[in-house]
C-alpha cells in the first residue's frame, strides 16, 4: 500500500550536495520516459548536476528512477527523477551542465520577472 508518507519522505540526514545549486524560476518543459509524458512547468532551483521542477498541474505523480528530458533556457539535457515531493521532481542530469551554460541560466534567471508562474 502506497502512503502520503512514502511518497514524499524527507531527506537523509547528513544529505549534502556537491553542486552549488542556484535559484531560478525559468519555464522549461519535461519529457518522461520515450516521448510518453510531456510536462510544462517551471525549473525552481538547478545546479550542474541536476534540478528542482515543477509542474503546471495540481497533482504530481510519484515518478522515481524514471529517464527524463529536460529542456529550459535553451539548454536540453539528459537525466533521470530522483525524487518527488510537494514541490516538484527532484531530477539528477546523466552529464554535468557547463559551467558556460550555468552562467548563461543564472542570467537569464535574473531577467526573469518574479510573476511568472
Amino acid at each position: 500500500m502506497i502512503t502520503l508518507g512514502s511518497i514524499f519522505k524527507r531527506k537523509r540526514p547528513g544529505f549534502s550536495r556537491a553542486a552549488q545549486r542556484y535559484s531560478c524560476r525559468i519555464e522549461g518543459n519535461l519529457v518522461v520516459g520515450d516521448r510518453m509524458v510531456n510536462f510544462e512547468g517551471i525549473v525552481t532551483d538547478f545546479s550542474s548536476g541536476g534540478a528542482q521542477f515543477r509542474p503546471k498541474l495540481l497533482y504530481i505523480m510519484d515518478r522515481r528512477d524514471v529517464p527524463i528530458t529536460l529542456t529550459f533556457g535553451g539548454v536540453e539535457i539528459s537525466g533521470r527523477i530522483m525524487s518527488t515531493s510537494p514541490a516538484g521532481f527532484g531530477l539528477r542530469f546523466d552529464e554535468p551542465i557547463s559551467e558556460s551554460q550555468i552562467e548563461g541560466l543564472i542570467g537569464l534567471a535574473n531577467k526573469q520577472p518574479e510573476s511568472v508562474h
